[in-house]
């Protein structure tokens, strides 16, 4: 099977991303950030993302059934897993794993900036194995991808939910952390943190102009078999698509 994630960037460099995702509909799983569905009004300080993102990749994808989740209504793009209807679903979920749905805090610039944050999770059966893909975007504070408190809670919470999940299990996204990091190390232990693995130098594309080269990763657990893992250099996004192949 083969499985993409990327950060969309709320689909601002458009018809490019789109050819990009129909010249890779051989791809059994899209996993995608910064989704917008139309009941959505993005904030202007967002720029041109794309309103309808959710319902325009369905469109080209007909032999998908997608599926979105948000933890802030209204406010910031959310996460969509794309997946070939020839697979069995067996479950959807997501789980609030920073702040709550909706949450209106904003006593500090964390708060303010970082809202709630979600992991959304689809299982499924595919030749009598059954495997879980999280799909996760990471807080952002505005002050780099290093260490805090919250994200070190936001990644044990993360964890606890992938050690439940079914089957073999994919955890993949932005994370917004440096690979360097505590949080990190969380998310990776007993696992395979594949852009350490493979020694990934960057997973942003030259839309990015921030020093900061890491954001992406795909994390697996033991009994996911890997048959290949790249950094894909389509320049779509201000990130870079991941692929992973596996069984």
């Amino acid at each position: 099977m083969k499985l993409i994630t990327l950060n969309t960037w709320g689909g601002i460099v458009n018809e490019p991303l789109f050819e990009f995702i129909k010249n890779n509909s051989d791809i059994d799983i899209f996993c995608f950030q910064e989704v917008y569905p139309a009941s959505v009004s993005p904030r202007p300080s967002l720029g041109k993302v794309r309103p309808n993102l959710f319902y325009d990749i369905q469109n080209v994808l007909p032999d998908f059934n997608g599926h979105h989740a948000v933890a802030q209504e209204n406010d910031v793009g959310g996460l969509a897993i794309f997946i070939k209807k020839s697979f069995v679903v067996n479950n959807i979920k997501h789980a609030v794993v920073f702040k709550q749905l909706n949450n209106t805090e904003d006593e500090d610039r964390e708060d303010y900036f970082s809202m709630g944050r979600d992991l959304q999770c689809v299982e499924f059966s595919h030749l009598g194995k059954i495997y879980s893909i999280l799909n996760f975007h990471g807080m952002w504070v505005g002050k780099g991808k290093i260490d805090t408190k919250r994200r070190i809670e936001q990644s044990e919470k993360v964890i606890k939910i992938f050690n439940g999940a079914k089957g073999a299990k994919i955890l993949c996204g932005d994370f917004n952390l440096r690979p360097d990091t505590k949080s990190i190390d969380i998310l990776s232990e007993g696992n395979r943190n594949l852009v350490r693995e493979y020694e990934i130098t960057s997973t942003r594309s030259s839309f990015y102009l921030k020093p900061e080269k890491f954001a992406d990763y795909i994390i697996v657990s033991p009994d996911i078999e890997v048959e290949n893992f790249k950094v894909l250099q389509d320049q779509v996004s201000d990130h870079l698509p991941l692929l992973l192949e596996f069984k």
